[in-house]
C-alpha cells in the first residue's frame, strides 16, 4: 500500500474522529448542566472519573501491546463509540451515564498517542512539524463539520442530546473501520509495554504542566460561557467551528513554525500567549463591566486557546528527536498522555473550589501563572542541531520501510 493511500486513509479517519469530538464537545457540558444541573464543584469533581482513563493510557497501551499501532486505533475508536452510544440510551440515569463516560474517554485517550505515532511514522525528520500541521489541519476541517452539524440544526430550546451522542458513536464507528485497512509494516513490529528513560525528564514535566493548564480550559471555558454568560449549545458550538475554521489555516503554520522555528520557540509562544488569553477571559466582565459587552472578548479569548491548543504537537516533535525507534516513541507518547493526565484528574476539583470560594476569575490567573511555567520550562528545550548529511534519521522514513518490508 503506497504511502499516498495510507495517508488518504489516515486523514480520513482523522476527519471522521474530529468530527465526532465536534459534536460531542459541542454539547456535552449543556447536556450536563441541562440534565444533572451540576454546580461548578461538582463539574470540577466529575473530571476525576472522566480523566481516569487518561492517566491509565500508558496501562492500556502496554495491554494491547501485541496489536499494531493501526489496530490500537481501531479498539480506541471502537471504545469511543460505544461509549457514546451507551450515553445516548442511558444519559438521563446519572451512574450508568458515568460509566459510557469513562468506556468513551477510554477511546479517546487511547487513540492520542496511537494517532500520534501513525503520523509521525508517514514521515521522516525533516518534515515532523509539517506533517502534524497536515493532520491537525484535516482534524480541524472536521471539527467544522461536527461542530457545524450542531450550530445549523441543533435545537436551542429542546435540544436532542441522545442524536448527537448517536451522530458522534456512528463517526467514532467509521474511523474504527477506516483505520482497520490501513497497513504499515514498518509500525507493525512488537511494541514496548512501557518506557521511562532519564533522557526525558523533561518532556515528562512539559506534559504535567500542559495537563495542569490545558484541563483549566477544557473543564472550566465552557462551564463560564454556560453559567455566567448564558450561552447555549449552539453558541458553544459557533465558537467551536469559529475556532476550526481559522485552524485549518493556523495548523499547516503551526507545523511550518515547528519545523523552521524549533520546538523550544513555539512552546514558549504557546506558553506567553495562553496566559494573556486566561487572563482575558477570567477578567473580561470586571474590566467592561457587563456580561454582554465582555461576552466578544470571552468569545475571542475561547477560540484563541483552541487555536493554541494545536502547539502542543511541539512536544511530540521534540519527543521524537530523543527516541530511537518507533517503538519507543509509541510507548513514550502513551506515558507522557499518563503524565498528563495526572494533572489532568486533580486540577478540575481544585480549581471547581476555587471559583466556589474565590469566583472564577481565580480560577483562570491561575491558569495563566500555569502557562507561564510551561513557557519558562520551555527553555529547557534543547535548541535544533543541523541535520548532519552522514546522520540516520531517528525514525525510519515510510518509503524505505516499505521498500523493504516488500523485499522480504
Amino acid at each position: 500500500m503506497s504511502l499516498r493511500t495510507q495517508l488518504f486513509l489516515f486523514f480520513t479517519a482523522v476527519t471522521c474522529m474530529a468530527a465526532a469530538g465536534g459534536v460531542h464537545d459541542s454539547i456535552f457540558n449543556n447536556f450536563l448542566s441541562d440534565t444533572f444541573h451540576l454546580t461548578a464543584e461538582q463539574r470540577g469533581w466529575l473530571e476525576l472519573p472522566r480523566e481516569l482513563p487518561g492517566f491509565l493510557t500508558a496501562l492500556m497501551s502496554g495491554v494491547l501491546c501485541f496489536l499494531a499501532v493501526t489496530r490500537v486505533a481501531v479498539v480506541a475508536a471502537l471504545l469511543f463509540g460505544l461509549g457514546l452510544t451507551g450515553i445516548a440510551l442511558w444519559g438521563n440515569s446519572f451512574s450508568p451515564m458515568l460509566v459510557m463516560m469513562i468506556v468513551a474517554s477510554a477511546g479517546m485517550h487511547l487513540l492520542q498517542p496511537a494517532g500520534t505515532s501513525i503520523v509521525l511514522g508517514l514521515c521522516d525528520e525533516t518534515n515532523r512539524g509539517r506533517r502534524m500541521g497536515q493532520a491537525g489541519a484535516v482534524g480541524t476541517a472536521g471539527t467544522v463539520l461536527g461542530t457545524g452539524l450542531i450550530w445549523l440544526f441543533f435545537d436551542r430550546a429542546a435540544p436532542r442530546y441522545a442524536a448527537g451522542f448517536f451522530l458522534a458513536a456512528t463517526l467514532g464507528v467509521v474511523a474504527a473501520a477506516v483505520y482497520a485497512v490501513m497497513h504499515m509494516p514498518h509500525l507493525h513490529g512488537p511494541r514496548q509495554r512501557l518506557v521511562v528513560r532519564q533522557r526525558f525528564s523533561l518532556y515528562y514535566i512539559l506534559e504535567l504542566v500542559a495537563g495542569a493548564r490545558k484541563q483549566v480550559f477544557l473543564t472550566f471555558g465552557p462551564w463560564v460561557l454556560i453559567k455566567v454568560y448564558g450561552a447555549a449549545a449552539t453558541s458553544i458550538a459557533g465558537l467551536l467551528l469559529t475556532a476550526a475554521v481559522l485552524g485549518i489555516a493556523f495548523q499547516p503554520l503551526a507545523g511550518l513554525a515547528i519545523d523552521r522555528l524549533g520546538e523550544r520557540r513555539v512552546m514558549i509562544f504557546d506558553g506567553l500567549g495562553l496566559a494573556f488569553v486566561c487572563i482575558g477571559y477570567g477578567y473580561a466582565i470586571r474590566w467592561l463591566g457587563t456580561p454582554e459587552r465582555a461576552l466578544p472578548i470571552a468569545g475571542a479569548c475561547y477560540i484563541a486557546d483552541n487555536l493554541l491548543f494545536t502547539l502542543g504537537s511541539a512536544r511530540s516533535v521534540y519527543l521524537s528527536r530523543l527516541t530511537k525507534s518507533p517503538e519507543e516513541l509509541n510507548a513514550t507518547l502513551a506515558l507522557g498522555v499518563s503524565v498528563n493526565h495526572v494533572a489532568s484528574m486533580t486540577i478540575p476539583a481544585a480549581a471547581g473550589a476555587i471559583w466556589v470560594g474565590f469566583g472564577y476569575e481565580r480560577v483562570f490567573a491561575a491558569a495563566a501563572v500555569l502557562a507561564v511555567g510551561s513557557a519558562l520550562l520551555a527553555l529547557w528545550v534543547p535548541a535544533r542541531q543541523k541535520r548532519s548529511l552522514t546522520t540516520a534519521p531517528t525514525l525510519p522514513e515510510p518509503a524505505q520501510a516499505e521498500a523493504l518490508a516488500e523485499k522480504t
